[in-house]
């Protein structure tokens, strides 16, 4: 994400949103909610512009309300509160499914959103 300031927001989304699907298959998505609201919240105490309620997500599964917050932001404050956020997802998430099973899952997300790029970035070229 750090090499293309201006994707920060499209990638952070997308890693967001294959972590998303990784995780609804396994707690679901009121428990899937759960987590990202309580991520987002504790998050907005360090990055105010930072409040949405994932709990809309059924209305918006591609994560819009969490894109403006983004947009207009200087990319060095988008990508360290998009950092803050992922990091305390899998904070989260860790305590309750443990450390092994959660860098699995987000491997797997991080992997799907870097094969996606390159596939695209080759088709382009």
């Amino acid at each position: 994400m750090a090499r293309d300031p201006g994707a920060i927001v499209d990638t952070s989304i997308e890693v967001l949103e294959q972590l998303a699907n990784r995780l609804i298959e396994m707690i679901g998505e009121p428990g899937f909610e759960t987590l990202l609201f309580r991520s987002a919240h504790r998050v907005s105490l360090d990055f105010p512009w930072l409040i949405f309620d994932p709990r809309a997500r059924p209305a918006d599964p591609e994560f819009h309300l969490l894109r403006r917050c983004f947009e207009g932001q200087d990319p060095a404050q988008a990508h360290a509160a998009f950092s803050l956020l992922f990091n305390t997802v899998i904070d989260i998430l860790s305590t309750f499914i443990g450390t092994h099973l959660t860098m699995l899952i987000v491997q797997s997300a991080i992997g799907r959103v870097a094969a996606t790029k390159t596939s695209k970035e080759q088709d382009d070229g």
